[in-house]
């Protein structure tokens, strides 16, 4: 039973590090969660009444009006931005905030 299990794992091993070429390119993260849609652009959806828990910080959560406008001034001038939320068929209006990451990805909060 042992060298049955042993033998198993070392076969599933094997084909697992056995990678051709046209998947090179693919990450443990792309593997389990998919491509993004653009890279560079992630959605958090917040729920109404929903606080997002740790999904989103505060700021975010319960945006102020400076914010909510800094976020549609940043939809109306960014094509890509634009274009990303109509393929999600999300309405501008419902974008909350958008936040720029330090690789200078965008995370866009919205309900």
């Amino acid at each position: 039973m042992r060298k049955i299990i042993t033998l198993t794992l070392t076969a599933a091993a094997v084909a697992l590090s056995v990678v051709p070429s046209a998947f090179a390119t693919e990450t443990l993260g792309t593997i389990l969660f998919g491509h993004p849609m653009e890279p560079g652009i992630a959605v958090v959806m917040m729920k109404s009444g929903d606080r997002g828990g740790d999904r989103a910080p505060a700021i975010f959560r319960d945006p102020s009006a400076e914010t909510r406008a800094r976020a549609q001034a940043e939809i109306a001038s960014n094509p890509v931005i634009k274009a990303s939320l109509e393929r999600r068929n999300i309405r501008p209006h419902n974008v909350l905030a958008i936040q720029t990451a330090l690789d200078g990805s965008k995370i866009i909060y919205a309900r």
